[in-house]
């Protein structure tokens, strides 16, 4: 059985990477698992443009979760106090990084209890009708620093 799940995530990774790679954009990240209280938690994803021209990312699906929602939010600080404001886009310039993070640009998921441990599929779509997919882990808030990369 563990074979057949290795294989499995094999070629998911396989067909995901392509999909990724047709249109320039490599993306890897994590989520947060949901705490205690209401349905509500963060996912953090570097995108890399190695692609010639700019891409804008619009928004973020979640397949096969119909009652849960994702937003592309950041943090501001205003007067002090740090708050979460929705945002319509973001662009990643041609040979460009965008590197999400807590306390700054996240994806915020809603209606959706995450469990450390397990994958969080995400659809990342573009302005260009284009879309990837990818999995992230989901960890425990304590442990997140763990999978925070930074790349060069």
């Amino acid at each position: 059985m563990k074979k057949v799940l290795a294989f499995a995530f094999l070629i998911a990774v396989l067909v995901l990477s392509k999909e990724a790679y047709s249109i320039g954009i490599m993306a890897e990240g994590y989520a947060r698992e949901t705490p205690p209280g209401p349905s509500m938690s963060a996912a953090f994803v570097s995108l890399r443009n190695t692609g010639d021209s700019s891409q804008v990312l619009t928004g973020v699906e979640l397949p096969g979760a119909e009652d849960a929602s994702a937003d592309l939010h950041t943090t501001v600080s205003e007067n002090g106090i740090n708050r979460m404001r929705p945002l319509d886009q973001v662009t990643i310039a041609a040979g460009a990084s965008v590197e999400m993070a807590p306390g700054g640009l996240h994806l915020m998921i809603k209606g959706l209890r995450l469990q450390a441990g397990e994958q969080l599929s995400l659809r990342l779509l573009f302005a260009d009708g284009s879309s990837v997919d990818i999995l992230v882990p989901i960890v425990r808030i304590r442990d997140e620093g763990e999978h925070h990369h930074h790349h060069g």
